[in-house]
């Protein structure tokens, strides 16, 4: 094998234009504990992606992972449980039955304190097998793509906010194809028009940017302190936290249960859920709410970076916050990588934003191996200063 760095690998990025939704039917994973001779792994949690494991030799074992359906972007999630009867250090290799190795493997050993792989990983010629070492005990191991943070665990988040802060609800809106609830936490004033929306991790392995920069954002919007409490005033703010809870749960690589990408499905709505976030917006629309702003966060492999819009769009806003959003913080030492224009006609959430309502709108990037405390204390800064500007252009 040839061995390389994890970092070099060129991969598609999430935002890549073109469409890469699901065509065939969703398989769904089978749970299971897996024994291969006294080395065990197990998919029987939430958020699991294991299609099968095996012993290859007396030290080395074999991890297969196969997507929910294809064709598929190239967001090769994997998550699992790994123990041994006794101590011992072996080689396991994750085999991808489509596309490369994307992600450093994260650890934990309790699903809650994860941190990266530290060791080289070997990939073999065409990349579709990625090799390394683990130590292993009677203790089961995480081992996963991402941190693995499920539709329970992002709930248990929220309802802790709710229950912190008394100007915050949560309701579900509608349901998802596997019959969940969509749930939208709000903070609104009943003489205030002007709103925003927040949207997460519509594609399920898209944890740095959908869950924790989100996080970080919301709870930078949701504080005390001056500008956060005179945004509030200002603005409702309608969140979605998790919009595909079913992906997130199912481990799938991108799609919803029903193997489409949400996030390329804001022209035609087919899915339940983005139906729900545009039914949900229109229907505050019609209570004469205005939605001035969106934000719909995601990962890719070469984030950080926002998505705005195109550049007459941007000429044509009667606002113009992004600009000025960009500008106040372009100088930060944690400034964002880039910014990219796309298509207007693209069917992108953010997008969407626009067509719809007019609204400025950006999706928000954060990268696969961004340090963590990085990632959040960038989507803080960011949540200041847009607050700053939303709160400039009235």
């Amino acid at each position: 094998m040839k061995k390389y760095l994890i970092a070099l690998i060129v991969l598609q990025a999430c935002s890549n234009p073109t469409s890469d939704s699901g065509t065939s039917a969703t398989s769904q994973l089978k749970k299971n504990i897996f024994d291969a001779g006294g080395v065990f792994a197990s998919n029987q949690f939430d958020g699991a992606r294991l299609n099968d494991f095996v012993r290859l030799s007396e030290s080395n074992f074999q991890a297969t992972v196969s997507p929910e359906n294809i064709p598929v972007n190239a967001s090769a999630w994997f998550a699992f449980q790994i123990w041994s009867n006794e101590k011992k250090t072996i080689e396991l290799s994750v085999k991808y039955t489509h596309h490369k190795h994307r992600y450093i493997p994260k650890l934990s050993t309790d699903g809650r304190q994860w941190f990266s792989y530290e060791d080289q990983v070997e990939l073999n010629s065409d990349s579709t097998i990625a090799t390394f070492s683990l130590k292993l005990n009677d203790e089961p191991l995480w081992v996963a793509a991402q941190e693995v943070i499920s539709s329970q665990k992002t709930y248990d988040w929220v309802d802790k906010h709710v229950a912190a802060k008394s100007f915050l609800t949560k309701k579900s809106v509608g349901k998802t194809a596997l019959n969940r609830d969509v749930y939208v936490v709000s903070s609104e004033r009943e003489e205030t028009s002007q709103s925003v929306m927040l949207i997460a991790r519509q594609h399920p392995p898209e944890v740095p940017g959908g869950s924790i920069a989100f996080k970080a954002f919301f709870e930078e919007v949701m504080s005390n302190g001056i500008i956060a409490d005179d945004f509030r005033e200002k603005f409702n703010i309608y969140v979605f936290p998790l919009l595909n809870p079913d992906g997130a749960d199912l481990g799938n690589w991108r799609h919803n249960a029903k193997g489409v990408d949400l996030n390329r499905d804001w022209i035609d709505f087919t899915q339940p859920e983005t139906q729900v976030a545009r039914d949900f917006a229109k229907d505050k629309v019609a209570e004469g709410k205005i939605i001035t702003f969106g934000v719909d966060f995601h990962t890719s492999y070469n984030g950080p970076y926002l998505l705005i819009l195109d550049s007459t769009n941007e000429a044509a806003s009667k606002t113009r916050i992004i600009p000025r959003w960009i500008e106040s913080i372009d100088v930060d030492s944690l400034e964002m990588g880039d910014y990219r224009r796309r298509s207007q006609e693209l069917p992108y959430c953010y997008n969407w934003f626009f067509n719809s309502f007019g609204s400025e709108a950006v999706t928000y990037e954060e990268g696969d191996e961004i340090d963590r405390e990085t990632i959040r204390l960038r989507a803080r800064l960011y949540a200041n200063r847009w607050m700053e500007s939303m709160l400039d252009s009235l």
